[in-house]
């Protein structure tokens, strides 16, 4: 076992707001406590209680209680009719026991065929309205409940072969983006494996014909975009399959084995005797809304792989429609409980138990498939690091060395995984130690010193160790670490002040310190004795006095102002982040004097890199401060990235977060005066008929004044977004060029760690900002990625174009 002990000790946590559990206070030991007054539950309130848990995997007597809520229901149907058709809406949308509601809808409907009638009209509506505010999540899931309402003879088989041929026509359409159609398809398979073997035998013709329908589909699909999503470079030991790939070819193995499936909970073939004789119902009809330029698909994904039958003999197949179903009983789990990690945990055990493989393998799979999945995790990575603490905390006996194998497992692979994923990997790994007081053999990754220092597994442990620190105290962690380790481990977070004159003894050592060094003394000293501004002024020209050569040379003379200037605020507000701000607040008059142009604020970002060069935790905060406060801006942070000094440092992960932050700042800039834009416009249309506004003191004539102003706003905003696009892609390919070039003159191979890194983050920052880049695509093939880009680099480029 790698880890040090399996039924880790938890390290307790202080409470904090995000606490699941409820906090209870200890009575005064004088006061009374008086009779027990237990509160009054309205009905309304306990029937969408009973009808919310009835789905949970935790029921016991299942059957029973799905007959007793049925009662119940139907007793207060004349009372809380609407209520009732709401809350089993609510439910089917998000949670994954769908045929238990399909069941409880099958009861319900053989009693009052009526009650059937409008839950379908209300299901409708709700999936016209999810496919037309593109929440596809929960039209997947209103089309697999419809599907499965066919199992408990609520919806006539007819009905449900239509509203997939409905989905079948888009595939049809002219000039749409894959995507579009793979949505709809996608939509169909993920419910024929509750439906298909009724429909097998009530509709086999029908069934057979939409078969044929999807495999002409999928015979025309290409996926030329799948290597920008792949966590692993190659398909060994594991195929990387796309997922609608997949899910194909698991319905094929379904139908070779005549429909069948051994996953699902069917609890309404205990009430056949009760609801065969049930009015099946038709669906109302469906429109799919029409493609237009603004819609938006979700992205496809490559399913992720990394557990076989040879970990676990009882584990489905890739193939199996089992392995499917199972993998998305968890997804559907861990999506509709994110908001409770306990609850979430306890549901996922739940499953885990009622199985009859060991579908634990597929929970920690599914879990590490969404902390790897690219361009992003559907939720925040924090939520799945808590979520197997939790797991781990539930079931001490098997997930605590299941997640240590898994661990060596990707461990052992980090070769051949994408960068962006082993970033994510440390970055769970870090945050998973933390909370188990970093116990870990790490006598097992020793051998890895020995290797060469830009190898995937030495850059990874690095990544663990500076993760570790900025989650925990240095001091600990390092007592945690084999000393042999110590060659590697970052330096303790400190401040580096380049401005700091020797002491009397060290004079004799140190000659050569900066000659700018009495002068940022001085200022120092001025800012902490609250001097003001025009007295600061003062002192940063007064530089030419102690260095006389900087007269004849503006630009040296302005680049060591700022320098000064920076190092000294830093240095005085370096006690806390709120110090920090707070110096960076009073003194952000001169910092707009003296950082005007491109060169001063390249200055001014270096000498903050220079100041944090051990607190890289520290650098991206203050970044992202001065960004706030316009000191810098977006264009300049680019420009620093990719300049001289800081180019070989890509592959830092610090980097590409004050990258990523910057384009999210200008992409919800453009978006937050969009908004406001098409608010001022629909409030001009709804009173474009009156000279004046009765809202306010505003009048119709303001409105318009307010509209143009919001338009040449969002006009800049846009051109802002578009030239951050097109300088960030430029720098990355000359970068990238320079690189091969250099390389290729050299007769050396070019794929050097570096190289890998940045490729890859270039590829991520590409798909992840798919929907803005969008509106920029011509202008980026025409400017940016030309013919004469190489062709190494360009491939990603097409690979992006191929989400479109």
């Amino acid at each position: 076992c790698a880890v040090k002990v399996t039924a880790m000790s938890f390290r307790k946590r202080p409470r904090d707001d995000y606490d699941d559990s409820q906090r209870f206070y200890k009575r005064s030991r004088y006061s009374d406590p008086g009779p027990r007054r237990e509160e009054q539950v309205p009905t309304d309130k306990k029937l969408e209680s009973f009808i919310s848990r009835i789905g949970s995997a935790k029921t016991t007597s299942l059957d029973k209680s799905l007959y007793d809520l049925s009662e119940l229901i139907y007793n207060e149907l004349s009372n809380f009719k609407e209520k009732i058709l709401r809350t089993i809406c609510n439910c089917v949308a998000s949670l994954s026991e769908t045929t238990v509601y399909s069941t409880l809808v099958g009861i319900l409907n053989a009693k009052k065929y009526d009650f059937g009638e409008e839950l379908l009209d209300m299901l409708v509506e709700d999936l016209k309205s999810s496919l037309l505010l593109q929440q596809f999540d929960k039209a997947t899931c209103l089309v697999r409940f419809l599907a499965d309402l066919v199992n408990a003879k609520v919806v006539a088989a007819s009905s449900i072969l239509n509203l997939f041929d409905t989905f079948v026509t888009v595939t049809y359409e002219p000039s749409i983006p894959q995507v579009r159609s793979d949505i709809y398809v996608y939509m169909i398979l993920s419910a024929l494996p509750w439906v298909a073997h009724e429909l097998q035998g009530r509709k086999q013709g029908d069934l057979v014909h939409l078969f044929t329908a999807l495999e002409n589909y999928m015979s025309k699909r290409t996926t030329p975009y799948l290597p920008a999503l792949q966590v692993w470079t190659t398909e060994i030991p594991h195929p990387q399959r796309e997922y609608l790939e997949l899910l194909w070819c698991q319905l094929k193995k379904m139908k070779e084995n005549n429909w069948k499936e051994g996953v699902l909970l069917r609890p309404y073939t205990a009430f056949e005797s009760d609801i065969s004789g049930a009015y099946s119902h038709p669906l109302p009809a469906i429109n799919v809304p029409i493609h237009m330029e603004n819609s938006a698909y979700p992205l496809p994904h490559a399913v992720f792989r990394i557990f076989d039958e040879e970990n676990s003999k009882s584990l489905p197949p890739e193939e199996s429609i089992d392995r499917y179903l199972a993998e998305e009983t968890v997804c559907s789990i861990v999506q509709s409980h994110a908001s409770n990690r306990k609850e979430c945990a306890a549901e996922l055990e739940a499953f885990v138990k009622r199985t009859r493989f060991s579908a634990e393998y597929i929970v920690v799979e599914t879990l590490f498939g969404y902390v790897f999945q690219l361009p992003s995790s559907p939720q925040v990575m924090v939520y799945y690091g808590s979520l197997f603490i939790e797991l781990c905390k539930a079931n001490l006996a098997t997930y605590p060395q299941l997640l240590t194998d898994t661990t060596e497992l990707l461990f052992g692979r980090l070769d051949k995984m994408n960068s962006i994923c082993m970033n994510r990997f440390a970055r769970w790994f870090a945050y998973h130690l933390s909370n188990f007081n970093y116990q870990w053999d790490w006598n097992l990754w020793v051998p890895c010193l020995d290797g060469p220092p830009d190898h995937a597994s030495l850059r990874f442990i690095v990544a663990v160790f500076s993760r570790c620190i900025r989650l925990g105290c240095y001091e600990e962690f390092v007592e945690s670490i084999p000393e042999k380790f110590g060659a590697i481990l970052p330096p303790a977070p400190s401040s580096n002040y380049l401005y700091k004159q020797p002491s009397s003894e060290e004079e004799e050592e140190e000659k050569d310190s900066s000659p700018e060094a009495p002068v940022a003394t001085t200022l120092s000293e001025a800012i902490r004795a609250k001097e003001s501004i025009e007295k600061l002024t003062t002192i940063l020209e007064s530089v030419t006095d102690v260095i006389p050569d900087l007269a004849n040379d503006k630009d040296k003379l302005l680049s060591v102002k700022v320098s000064l200037l920076t190092q000294c605020v830093l240095n005085v507000g370096s006690k806390t982040v709120s110090h920090c701000f707070l110096a960076l607040y009073k003194f952000k008059s001169l910092f707009f004097e003296y950082v005007k142009t491109d060169e001063s604020r390249n200055k001014c970002l270096q000498s903050v890199a220079d100041f944090y060069t051990n607190n890289p935790q520290l650098l991206t905060l203050v970044v992202d401060k001065m960004m706030r406060m316009q000191i810098i801006d977006c264009m300049s942070v680019v420009n620093w990235t990719f300049s001289p000094e800081t180019l070989p440092f890509l592959t830092s992960q610090h980097l590409w977060d004050i990258l990523e932050s910057t384009i999210q700042k200008t992409s919800k800039a453009y978006h937050q005066a969009s908004h406001e834009l098409a608010d001022i416009k629909e409030k001009l249309q709804r009173v474009s008929h009156l000279d004046e506004v009765a809202l306010g003191e505003e009048n119709k004539q303001e409105l318009e004044d307010k509209k143009d102003e919001l338009e040449e706003k969002a006009d800049e905003c846009d051109k802002l977004q578009k030239d951050l696009f097109l300088a960030v892609c430029h720098k990355f390919i000359s970068s990238l060029t320079e690189h091969v070039t250099t390389c290729d003159q050299q007769g050396v191979d070019y794929e050097t760690a570096w190289f890998v890194c940045t490729l890859d983050n270039f590829r991520q920052l590409l798909v992840q900002n798919c929907s803005e880049l969008k509106r920029f695509t011509t202008s980026l093939e025409s400017l940016v990625f030309t013919p004469d880009v190489d062709s190494r680099i360009l491939e990603v480029f097409h690979q992006f174009q191929a989400l479109l």
